[in-house]
């Protein structure tokens, strides 16, 4: 199903439809500040399962879970230090995806062969009244195609996803500008893709 809803002023009975899916352990693929991402609910093993079924996930898939906000984020994070949290906080939320170790608050499922985990405050304001229904993060990851190459049209994921995702919420087209990656995982930060968000504003590199 492919459902349109306001990016800038998100109907809230609309997200309350895809919110309502996610509840049930349906898969949506939704707008992220980047491109699209397909969601499941991080509490419900039957999605994530699905989730990770439909993205044939490996240890080298890149895998996220979505948070309103840092106090969230820590949550699912060992090792946030003082350097790293206000990195955090001068470009969140925003096109950046931090890596950290895992916290033991992270689902087993998602951690196959891998100690980390990615962490997104998404600077959407559909993700963020979706994450303020739900009131729970999302498990995400970003939509591609068998080639591995980024799918950015939503009737076009639409007619790839069909009868694997139970809702495509339709912002439109997305430039190919996946989030900056930074793994923070280790003593020293570690640039890992240079994408959306300018490095400069991290102030972790010098």
């Amino acid at each position: 199903m492919l459902l349109r809803i306001d990016p800038a002023e998100p109907e809230s009975w609309l997200i309350g439809r895809v919110a309502q899916i996610l509840r049930r352990g349906g898969l949506a693929v939704v707008p992220t500040d980047t491109v699209y991402a397909i969601v499941c609910l991080l509490s419900n093993q039957a999605g994530v399962e699905r989730l990770v079924d439909v993205k044939r996930v490996t240890p080298a898939t890149r895998l996220s879970i979505l948070v309103p906000d840092i106090a969230t984020a820590a949550r699912f994070a060992r090792g946030m230090g003082n350097r790293v949290f206000r990195a955090m906080r001068r470009v969140l939320p925003g096109p950046y995806t931090f890596i950290f170790l895992a916290s033991g608050e992270v689902p087993r499922v998602l951690l196959k062969k891998r100690r980390t985990v990615g962490l997104r405050i998404p600077d959407n304001a559909t993700i963020q009244a979706l994450l303020a229904d739900l009131d729970e993060p999302l498990f995400a990851t970003s939509v591609r195609n068998a080639r591995d190459e980024l799918l950015l049209d939503p009737v076009e994921i639409e007619d790839d996803l069909r009868g694997r995702v139970e809702v495509v919420i339709d912002a439109g087209l997305v430039a190919n500008e996946p989030s900056t990656v930074i793994d923070v995982s280790a003593d020293e930060p570690v640039l890992v893709r240079s994408g959306k968000g300018p490095i400069g504003e991290l102030e972790l590199f010098s």
